[in-house]
């Protein structure tokens, strides 16, 4: 047996290729669903859907956009990685993925082991989305009226371990205000309640807060990033208004079930990149202040293991937890 297995080895080997070749040479040869694990409307959803326009467009194939809310983006993740690990079900991905490990004590899959990672698409700077009535004009006046306001008010999150709870209760215990989380299922409906004046804030990617800004439906008060957005530069920066050494960015990336085919990994990686650089997608990001980012599946690899190892250490300091 161990002579003929030496013997046919290398056949087999050729074999596979051959047929992995051939598996690829005809992927994608129907419709690609890409999950949302949030409702629509929030960025998550928006970076999606132009992602999938211009990868169908690419493919010749539908990119079908699914939404799968819930359970601060679990319920999505728990289906994308119980589907067959083919390319046919990838799903878009945000920093809130490398966050609710760091909180939830069990999720309905090990997020650092059940997904295949692909390719990195873009980040943004968070803005203090603020509602339009709040008697406060600046960050340092809205801090204070959030200060002297002890036990009434309330922000909004994308559930516990999100990246809006996050950035709330950090800056929440750098204010020194006991201000109350709500969560919310996705951005959009948080959002809303900003704009109805029914809570205080929420703070979330400028791809979301920026058409509402831009219309006065909120107050931007302040990004969260280390240096001024170009999208909106009038906006200062939280290290700006005093919160020293306030950093955060959302980002988005595609994953797939574990076990997909390294060559469908690349080849989607490939294509993702190949969007990224066009002068169409850099527009649509940038028109909500955002920028694509492209990485290597090892880049990207390394990438969410570090958010993962950060939020870890972040939680246990902030006392973030579920």
């Amino acid at each position: 047996m161990n002579m003929w297995t030496r013997i046919l080895a290398p056949f087999v080997g050729a074999l596979a290729l051959v047929v992995s070749s051939v598996a690829l040479a005809a992927y994608p040869d129907k419709p690609v669903t890409l999950i949302v694990p949030f409702k629509p409307g929030g960025s998550n959803d928006i970076v999606a859907r132009q992602l999938g326009k211009q990868l169908s467009e690419d493919w010749g194939q539908p990119v079908v956009i699914e939404n799968k809310p819930g359970a601060g983006s679990d319920v999505g993740s728990a289906y994308t990685a119980a589907q067959k690990p083919d390319g046919y079900t990838i799903q878009i991905a945000s920093v809130t993925f490398t966050m609710r490990p760091a909180v939830v004590a069990k999720q309905p899959f090990d997020a650092r082991n059940d997904f295949t990672r692909i390719a990195l698409v873009g980040q943004s700077p968070l803005m203090l989305g603020v509602r339009p009535g709040a008697p406060a004009n600046t960050a340092k006046e809205y801090f204070e009226y959030l200060k002297a306001n002890q036990g009434k008010l309330s922000y909004g999150a994308t559930g516990v371990g999100s990246i809006q709870h996050f950035a709330g209760e950090i800056l929440r215990k750098a204010i020194g205000s006991d201000i109350q989380a709500v969560q919310y299922k996705g951005g959009a409906p948080a959002m809303k309640d900003v704009m109805g004046d029914h809570i205080e804030f929420s703070i979330g990617s400028l791809t979301q807060m920026l058409p509402p800004y831009k219309a006065g439906k909120i107050k931007g008060l302040a990004v969260t990033s280390a240096t001024r957005s170009e999208s909106a530069p009038e906006i200062p920066t939280l290290q700006e208004v005093g919160i020293e050494g306030y950093e955060i960015v959302q980002w988005w990336g595609i994953l797939g079930p574990k076990g997909m085919p390294d060559d469908v990994v690349n080849f989607l990686n490939m294509s993702i990149n190949k969007v990224l650089a066009t002068k169409e997608f850099k527009e649509a990001l940038a028109s909500k202040g955002s920028v694509p980012r492209a990485m290597s599946v090892s880049e990207f690899n390394a990438w969410v293991d570090k958010n993962m190892d950060t939020w870890i250490r972040v939680a246990k300091e902030e006392n973030i937890k579920k």
